[in-house]
């Protein structure tokens, strides 16, 4: 039998979502990410249920964990299904975790074949009596992507169109991230975004024709209104849809109106036990950024006094969900020891987890570990790569900054002026005006910049360049543009 027919009997109820994974997975990678990750919701509460265990959390990492606990399932199976979780997450959020449409296809072709052998694997689980049936992977094809264009624009169906939607969004958002990193690349020169707001023209088009009876779809196009994807920007009604979609449990919309609560936002007054409330609704989704902001708002003590130990919690959930955000904040409070003991170990473990999916303050807290040797060993080579990868990620001004003075001071193999100036002032241009290291860069900028000077006074092969870094400087060595 073929994995389809597997699925099915291990359980019917599966077969919709399973089927839904495999036809998308290749045009629609992030739906078909989500649908795999509420298989695995399902099969915790059968197992839960088969072993008559009463779960205390909705969540499901909580669920994974007691069912761990309580010896239910082996901790291999525990890893693989907090994979598919992990997965699920990543769909959810693309854009946090910096993937390319590419990587995703990748990464969702690979989690339905993993959901295919976590099928098999939990059979014996859920059907003791019976012999695990002899399967095979059957591979995916590419007509599911036609036949949902044909449903969005012939059949007007509101799923479709969603999906339709997602699509674009995706892609545009990669489109995004590419242009600004080839801008950041050569020179940072403006970027052309021209191309990518089209696609997200598109998908706020087909957001807006599903949103009337898709929840999903309400959410996305409350989202759109709220940042002008569609050319058209109202933030009234785009709050309304939000919290439309909230009181009809779409996760994400959930989170959004918790962290309107939290910051105090688009008309929402700061109330810290409202947001309380929608954010652990979220965390209830397994909704990764609501787990890491109730972090935030128990870190912050914004119910009476800061619960270190609850902010940890938060932050350590939030963070095993795969969530980058998080994963850097709790390697902080971990190197920090808020929260409960120090652990250096554990908090550089999360560390290289935040930025190996490029979180751009963890690539520069690792860049700065590796240049000087704190807790890892020295590498300045390759300091010099997870600086530029935070700059690529993020426009990081405070990586511009270090990577700059790195240059300046030869702490790097191959040492370049030109290039130390042109961080300098890039880095100058992106801080936070009257930030404290936009004054330092003020600051040093004069004795740093007297190196260009130096270097020009004598013969280079560099000179075009130097002359050109020295540009952005005027003559007492002050960087061009906004001074702090």
């Amino acid at each position: 039998m073929n994995d389809l027919e597997l699925v099915r009997r291990l359980d019917r109820r599966l077969v919709d979502d399973y089927r839904l994974a495999r036809n998308y997975c290749l045009d629609v990678p992030t739906f078909a990410l989500v649908h795999l990750r509420s298989i695995a919701h399902r099969l915790t509460t059968w197992l839960g249920e088969r072993a008559e265990l009463e779960f205390h959390s909705k969540n499901l990492y909580d669920r994974i964990e007691q069912l761990a606990r309580a010896k239910v399932i082996d901790m291999r199976l525990a890893r693989k299904l907090h994979k598919l979780r992990g997965d699920g997450n990543k769909g959810a959020h693309p854009e946090k975790y910096h993937l390319s449409l590419e990587q995703l296809v990748q990464l969702a072709g690979k989690s339905v074949k993993d959901t295919a052998r976590l099928c098999a694997e939990v059979f014996p689980l859920l059907h003791p009596d019976e012999a695990v049936p002899e399967w095979q992977f059957e591979p995916v094809d590419v007509v599911a992507g036609r036949e949902l264009c044909y449903r969005a624009v012939m059949e007007d169906d509101p799923e479709a169109q969603y999906l339709v939607g997602l699509s674009l969004k995706a892609r545009s958002l990669m489109q995004q991230e590419r242009a600004r990193s080839y801008a950041l690349a050569n020179d940072g020169q403006i970027p052309d975004l021209s191309d990518a707001r089209r696609v997200l023209e598109q998908a706020a088009y087909w957001f807006r024709r599903a949103a009337q009876e898709h929840p999903a779809a309400r959410f996305e196009h409350g989202v759109a209104l709220l940042n002008g994807y569609g050319g058209e920007r109202d933030p009234q009604a785009a709050v309304r849809l939000i919290a439309e979609a909230a009181e009809q449990g779409v996760a994400d919309a959930l989170a959004l109106v918790g962290y309107f609560y939290l910051a105090g936002s688009q008309g929402y007054g700061q109330d810290p036990l409202k947001a309380e409330h929608y954010l652990k609704l979220a965390a209830e989704q397994d909704q990764p950024e609501a787990m890491a902001n109730l972090g935030v708002l128990y870190y912050q003590g914004l119910l009476g006094q800061p619960d270190l130990a609850q902010a940890r919690a938060c932050s350590e959930q939030a963070a095993l969900a795969g969530y980058p955000h998080a994963q850097y904040h709790l390697a902080v409070m971990l190197f920090a020891g808020e929260g409960g003991d120090a652990d250096p170990e554990a908090g550089l473990s999360w560390l290289r987890q935040a930025a190996a999916q490029h979180y751009p303050d963890a690539l520069a807290d690792l860049a700065q570990r590796t240049l000087d040797g704190d807790g890892v060993d020295t590498n300045p080579a390759a300091a010099v790569t997870l600086y530029q990868e935070a700059i690529q990620y993020g426009r990081l001004p405070r990586a511009m900054f270090e990577l700059a003075l790195a240059h300046f001071d030869g702490e790097v193999p191959e040492r370049d002026l030109a290039t130390a100036g042109q961080l300098l002032h890039q880095a100058f241009l992106h801080a936070v005006p009257d930030s404290e290291l936009a004054e330092a860069i003020w600051q040093l900028a004069p004795e740093l910049v007297a190196q260009l000077d130096q270097a020009l006074a004598q013969e280079s092969e560099q000179r075009d360049d130097l002359l050109q870094a020295r540009a952005r400087f005027d003559s007492a060595g002050y960087p061009l543009g906004n001074a702090p």
